[in-house]
């Protein structure tokens, strides 16, 4: 069980038997879903046990049952992991928003009405114009040539 709720951290709050339940509560940010996240997961009726201005406190409840467990548990880690990477989405699309900035800024007008976001197709892009830069533009020069081993 220790694993279980060590995969929730720091979004568990509780795990709690009512009854003939298990009600595992977890403290969601106030932006992110998890009503269609949940949907799937037949078995489970959710909760709002507290909402206020930091945070949704919901409760997955199922049958005390190993399935239950398992469901809510299964439940819970779909909302984090679908909500966390709809973050890092979010993230790395301003990041990329203020390198085209940066782009736009520093390329010809010709050069960027060549560039193409959105493969067409299948092509590749043609314009010899690199969108990300990386490293320092020094490193060792590679051969296609077998090297021979020192001993």
């Amino acid at each position: 069980m220790f694993e279980n709720i060590k995969t929730l951290r720091p979004y568990f709050h509780s795990l709690r038997e009512v009854q003939d339940n298990v009600s595992l509560d977890i403290k969601l940010p106030l932006s992110w879903k998890y009503e269609n996240i949940a949907k799937p997961y037949s078995s489970i009726a959710i909760k709002i046990q507290d909402k206020n201005e930091k945070f949704n406190l919901i409760s997955l409840i199922s049958h005390a049952t190993q399935n239950g467990y398992d469901v809510v548990f299964a439940c819970a880690n779909e909302i984090l992991r679908v909500n966390k990477e709809e973050e890092e989405k979010e993230f790395l699309f301003q990041q990329k928003v203020k390198e085209l900035q940066e782009l736009f800024k520093k390329q010809s007008l010709e050069n960027l009405k060549e560039i193409n976001l959105l493969p067409i197709n299948g092509q590749k892009d043609t314009t010899g114009i690199r969108l990300v830069e990386t490293g320092d533009g020094e490193g060792q020069d590679r051969s296609d040539e077998p090297q021979e081993s020192v001993d």
